[in-house]
């Protein structure tokens, strides 16, 4: 009987579990759209990089222990100098993202995986920046 149970409990979790995490039913106008307003936002921050208004940059950072880091250390340094180079978004949903950003200072260059996310006013914010290897 415990048998027959923990065999109905099984069937029933595993059928409402799902293995894929993303929404699949993204139209090509809704990636579209996305890939328009994050890109929006990539030129906003290379802008601001280039000008080294590093309070603009903060507000594209989504407020967390590790960005918060990330922010103080960009803080450290001269952007003007430095070359971003952002891939074209990957849409994973209709509020996640994921690129690829380039850092260029002099000839060498650093690959970091950027995930978005999008705030429930719309905006698309940075949630993770992970060093690519």
């Amino acid at each position: 009987m415990k048998k027959c149970l923990c065999l109905i409990i099984l069937l029933i979790f595993v059928s409402c579990t799902s293995l894929n995490g993303y929404n699949k039913n993204i139209s090509q106008i809704e990636i579209n759209e996305i890939n328009n307003e994050i890109t929006n936002v990539i030129t906003n921050f290379k802008k601001d990089a280039n000008s080294n208004r590093y309070d603009k940059i903060k507000e594209i950072f989504l407020t967390t222990f590790k960005n918060n880091i990330i922010v103080k250390k960009l803080q450290e340094y001269d952007l003007s100098r430095l070359t971003f180079i952002f891939s074209e978004p990957k849409v994973k949903s209709n509020n996640k993202a994921t690129s690829v950003m380039a850092v260029n200072y002099g000839t060498e260059s650093d690959y970091f995986n950027i995930t978005w996310k999008k705030m429930d006013d719309g905006s698309w914010k940075i949630s993770n920046v992970a060093e690519k290897k």
